[in-house]
């Protein structure tokens, strides 16, 4: 191709602006959505984790048939000492803690990590160093290691930022490095600090206490899974001789890092979405073709003076391609534009914006996405290829003019029989895509309202909710926190419009949940099945906030509050798994104390079962509940506690002076998650509700796509045929006639289409299993719905041409001839 192809192509795209423009927005459109989630997909799901080797990183647990778990500590140190497969093993355990700033007490994560945790998770800090032996002995100087996210959000990325203290008012920590993003393991951990820097708790020497953390381990060079695998097993059984209570039937298991990272299920959305645009893509290639090939068509007169000039064809396939290139270039610019708005959008910290609240719900390493090199190569090389194709079939149809027949003619319209045929093949494709792309955003949708009309369990309407993580000094031995809570909650509930304050350790819908092993009268457990369930503990209020119902018996009263154990609260689930048809009300349960980084943690408590509540959906409206019980808040005090504000007024109106009031009792309190209830359940459907927006933009747009393209092909057919229906007009055809003829052109195309589409929706369903509550992949009166919104724009699309061509006057055709 030529300076002077190029040169012509320019002066005929200026000559052509609505084509030019039309072409170049929907290559820019497709293009840049595509674009966009790859740029996600790529950050998230290809591009090397940021640590050394890290196809020989895994993440340990301990695993049943019955169930999942952290190893205790002490399991731990036997892993560490008896496994010849690992070059390393690493321990981590999460605590609260408030953090002072200029601008209060916030709240902060820790991970108190082993020693040599650094080295078998393999990450390089961008700024200082991590842990060295020294910093790890026990009467060590306590330093920490920031994680970026935390690094860049306290600290706005301050390279300064070493040497700086962190005071969380029970000890302060000498800043000594920074990890690089996406580098943090597990993915809450905000800051690092070594195992012995704190307080060692009684938990952690006990074997049939799991804490809340995690455990890595980092294969040795040249030793395989498979046989990593084989000596836990060993281990496992080794283990299980020497602590049946503990062990028996557990065993070790690998899991790969990235998968860990990533979570298994953010890759299915992820993919979806990238398959939606990369058809939205295709969608627009076509189109374009279809757009190229009609204006092929009218310039058949022009290509056939070209010809009988002397131009050959490859001069002809040159300029037409030339066009399909410049559009192309011009497209990727919109394009990448469009991308990297996009990008800055999905990546927005803006937790109340419903995109940034769906986004960073839904995909893990958000903050390593960006529009990198390798993406925009890719999309470079996409771009060119998409613009060559969509131009290819045009260039060639339009290089081959039947020149005898065309000078003949008096105007410069073409023949379209075979350019028409190639257009109604790229309708039928349109319509495949458009159908298979309704098809999923309607199962999506489908499932997004039945999520939203599942019983919840409590109701949310007229609550406002805070998280409390009170000062240091209520973490010390002793220490009166229930006494806090108490007191916080009488100064709440004389705030004017509040009818009733509720304290719960795990709020609904808040993902957080602490796990205590139950022992029941008569019921013994099966070798490698605990009986674990949620430890929630809560006031004798909560159950008026919350409005959650009381099924059997009672609730707990004030006097309640004051005994050392006694009173148990059931909900329906662990009622109805221990106790099929029969009264749980009188039975005793015995389980173990689980408020992290308290000295009674893991005390084993015995107590009576005196009601049964109904079942909370803790995790997600679209997951079940969990088995749980319900003790008072005294008995095993929280290291933190979460507000639930039923009130007369408008929730809204009320959390200032919730602040307010709560920061009078104590400057040191860190408060978060201070919302309303409905916004909480807003936030828990927005990763959902994101995915069900997007795939459902695409789906109107891929209609909207098929949908020009189906008129754009039947108004051509109409001009091109005016003679042949001026000469079916003068012999006596009617308009119902013509109209039945137009009909049946277009119409065949899109049945064609909505068979192949059928099929292929079928594959992109079983595809959306994993993210559809309540529908399943087969649903066919949602398969239905879609084809009947598809094959109604359809018709309407015919409409208009038919109506035209029914209304040619056969004098005025006839006489053109």
């Amino acid at each position: 191709m030529t300076v002077t192809d190029l040169l012509g192509a320019i002066r005929s795209l200026r000559r052509a602006p609505g084509y030019a423009a039309a072409s170049l927005l929907t290559l820019g459109l497709g293009l840049g959505a595509v674009t966009a989630i790859f740029s996600v997909v790529h950050s998230v799901l290809l591009a090397p984790l940021p640590y050394r080797a890290p196809e020989r990183l895994y993440v340990f647990t301990e695993q049943s048939t019955q169930t999942s778990r952290l190893p205790a500590f002490p399991a731990f140190l036997d892993y560490q000492r008896g496994s010849r497969s690992f070059e390393g093993l690493g321990y981590i355990v999460g605590e609260s803690a408030g953090l002072r700033t200029r601008d209060g007490v916030v709240q902060m994560v820790n991970a108190r990590v082993s020693p040599g945790f650094f080295q078998v998770l393999g990450a390089t800090p961008i700024l200082g160093r991590t842990f060295a032996t020294d910093d790890e002995a026990a009467g060590a100087s306590p330093v920490a290691v920031l994680s970026h996210a935390f690094w860049r959000g306290q600290f706005a990325g301050d390279p300064a930022v070493i040497g700086k203290t962190l005071d969380t008012g029970a000890g302060s920590f000498t800043v000594i490095g920074v990890l690089p993003a996406g580098a943090g393991y597990p993915t809450w951990a905000q800051v690092y600090t070594p195992l012995a820097a704190g307080p060692a708790a009684p938990a952690m020497s006990r074997r049939d206490v799991h804490v809340d953390g995690g455990m890595l381990a980092r294969l040795r060079a040249g030793v395989d899974s498979a046989t990593a695998a084989r000596e836990l097993e060993q281990l496992g059984t080794r283990l299980a001789e020497a602590y049946p209570a503990e062990n028996a039937g557990f065993h070790g298991v690998l899991t790969p890092m990235r998968d860990a990272v990533t979570g298994g299920g953010s890759s299915t959305p992820l993919l979806l979405l990238l398959a939606a645009t990369a058809l939205l893509l295709v969608m627009a290639c076509v189109n374009v073709a279809s757009l190229g090939l009609a204006r092929v068509t009218n310039r058949t007169r022009e290509m056939a003076l070209r010809t009988a000039l002397g131009a050959g064809r490859g001069r002809l396939v040159r300029q037409l391609l030339g066009e399909s290139v410049l559009l192309a270039l011009a497209g990727a610019g919109l394009g990448l534009l469009l991308a990297s708005w996009l990008v800055r959008l999905l990546t927005a910290s803006d937790a109340g914006n419903l995109l940034a609240a769906g986004v960073a719900g839904a995909i893990p390493r958000l903050e390593e996405v960006r529009l990198d090199a390798p993406v925009f190569l890719t999309a470079f090389a996409l771009t060119l290829l998409a613009g060559i194709a969509a131009g290819l079939l045009p260039a060639l149809a339009g290089s081959r003019p039947d020149l005898a027949g065309m000078l003949r003619r008096a105007d410069s319209k073409g023949s379209a029989a075979g350019a028409g045929r190639t257009r109604r093949v790229m309708i039928a494709t349109q319509t495949a895509l458009a159908l298979a792309l309704l098809v999923s955003a309607a199962l999506l949708a489908n499932s997004f309202w039945r999520v939203t009309r599942v019983d919840r369990g409590f109701q949310s309407e007229g609550v406002l909710t805070v998280h409390i993580a009170p000062g240091a000094r209520y973490a010390a031995p002793g220490s009166n926190v229930a006494g806090l809570y108490t007191r916080l909650a009488e100064r709440v509930g004389a705030l004017p419009g509040v009818t009733a304050v509720g304290l719960i350790n795990h709020l609904p819908l808040a993902g957080s949940w602490n796990g205590t092993r139950l022992g029941i009268d008569g019921a013994k457990p099966a070798e490698g099945e605990e009986l674990t369930v949620g430890l929630r503990v809560a006031n004798p209020a909560y159950l008026e906030a919350m409005r959650v119902p009381l099924l059997k018996g009672r609730w707990f009263t004030a006097a309640d509050m004051g005994a050392a154990a006694g009173p148990i609260v059931i909900n329906r689930r662990l009622a109805e798994r221990y106790w099929p048809g029969k009264d749980p009300i009188g039975h005793r349960i015995s389980f173990y104390k689980a408020a992290a980084g308290r000295a009674d943690f893991g005390e084993p408590v015995e107590g009576t079962v005196v009601g049964v509540v109904g079942d909370v959906r803790q995790f997600g409206l679209d997951r079940p509940s969990d088995a749980a019980i319900y003790l008072p808040y005294t008995v095993n005090p929280w290291g933190h506690i979460f507000l639930t504000v039923r009130a007369s007024v408008a929730p809204g109106s009320l959390l200032e002076p919730l602040r307010r009031t709560l920061l009078a009792e104590d400057p040191d309190l860190v408060l978060t998650t201070l919302t309303t209830m409905d916004d909480l359940v807003s936030g828990s459907l927005a990763p959902r509700e994101f995915l069900t927006l997007l795939v459902g933009i695409f789906a109107a747009a891929a209609l909207g796509l098929a949908t020009i393209g189906l008129y754009g092909v039947l108004s051509r057919l109409v001009r091109s045929r005016e003679r042949e229906i001026g000469i079916r007009r003068a012999v006596g055809a009617d308009e119902v006639v013509i109209m039945r003829l137009v009909f049946r052109e277009g119409m065949g195309a899109v049945l064609a289409g909505s068979a192949a589409g059928m099929l292929l929706a079928a594959i992109l369903g079983r595809a959306l299993a994993s993210v559809l509550f309540g529908v399943t992949p087969g649903d066919l009166p949602t398969y239905l719905a879609a084809l009947a919104l598809l094959l109604a724009v359809a018709l309407l699309a015919c409409y208009l041409p038919a109506r035209r061509a029914a209304r040619i006057d056969p004098t005025v055709a006839l006489s053109s001839e």
